[in-house]
């Protein structure tokens, strides 16, 4: 299952964003169209994405808690969804030094 999870934190979003990378988190993915193009979408930097037999929402949102806590930083909002299907804009990473930025092709 493909998870998605936007969150807001009160404080060190990046570190938490690394936190999260380190769980297997990712902030893109690849997609390949026609037989040669291939197109990097990236997520909004309060954004970031899992997949696993093992993925759910409920696991999203306690992998998330658990990282805050030991930032010792508050969650401000959250939600976690499941996602297949998608259209968007590829958009650019958020830091082009960043590591969370590893990326995946996509299912759909």
């Amino acid at each position: 299952m493909n998870v998605m999870l936007c969150f807001e934190v009160s404080a060190k979003q990046d570190q938490l964003r690394k936190e999260l990378a380190s769980k297997g988190y990712m902030s893109s993915w690849k997609v390949q169209r026609g037989s040669r193009d291939e197109i990097t979408y990236h997520l909004p930097s309060n954004v970031l994405w899992k997949k696993g037999k093992e993925m759910s929402p409920t696991k999203a949102k306690e992998e998330l808690k658990k990282a805050a806590t030991q930032l010792n930083v508050s969650i401000i909002r959250t939600v976690a969804i499941t996602f297949g299907k998608f259209d968007g804009m590829t958009g650019t990473p958020v830091r082009s030094d960043e590591t969370v930025a590893a990326s995946v092709e996509s299912e759909s």
